[in-house]
């Protein structure tokens, strides 16, 4: 699969869409556009370009990469020595608990940064996703911004593909099931 200008027109339509609530989110007003990973450097590309797309059709938004907040939360954890394999447990347990790991600072920092654009009706666009992996799970990072109150549309650049409601982030499926907002394809 390589990128398809004709699909991400289609992302843009739907995030409109959404962000108007004249479509379904499915429980979740998220708008998902998986893309070939191969093809990061065009997604990044337009992208950038997804927030003047959006403003010519009256919709505010604000680019949320997600790459600089996850080496952001993933500092505090450099310089920590392992010195026993039970210090190497606890860190894998430390990454991946839900609420202080690896997505609950990322959520906590999302929130943080991003609440004020949310509660103005911003449309939020994450991308930049690709350093989530191997630490945490798309679905994850949305479910804890969805918990935490962020429920202004996400347009989501999905470096994967997408069958049917589940997707396949870098390749590797989510074992989280399937997704809840609209996936375009």
């Amino acid at each position: 699969m390589a990128w398809d200008e004709g699909r991400f027109d289609r992302f843009v339509e739907a995030t409109a869409k959404m962000a108007r609530q004249e479509m379904p989110g499915y429980g979740f007003p998220h708008v998902i556009l998986p893309y070939p990973p191969k093809e990061e450097l065009t997604a990044i590309n337009a992208v950038r370009r997804l927030p003047a797309r959006l403003t010519s059709r009256g919709i505010d938004s604000q680019l949320v990469p997600l790459a600089p907040l996850v080496a952001q939360v993933l500092q505090r954890y450099a310089n920590r020595l392992l010195r026993s394999r039970d210090e190497y447990y606890r860190l894998q347990g430390d990454l991946s608990d839900p609420r202080s790991g690896v997505v609950g600072e990322l959520v906590r920092l999302c929130v943080e940064k991003h609440q004020q654009a949310s509660d103005l009706g911003r449309v939020l666009i994450l991308c930049r996703l690709g350093p989530l992996y191997p630490f945490a799970h798309v679905s994850g990072v949305l479910e804890g911004l969805y918990s935490k109150g962020i429920r202004t549309t996400l347009a989501v650049a999905y470096p994967g593909k997408a069958d049917g409601t589940s997707l396949s982030f870098l390749g590797r499926l989510d074992p989280t099931g399937a997704y809840r907002g609209h996936i375009v394809t």
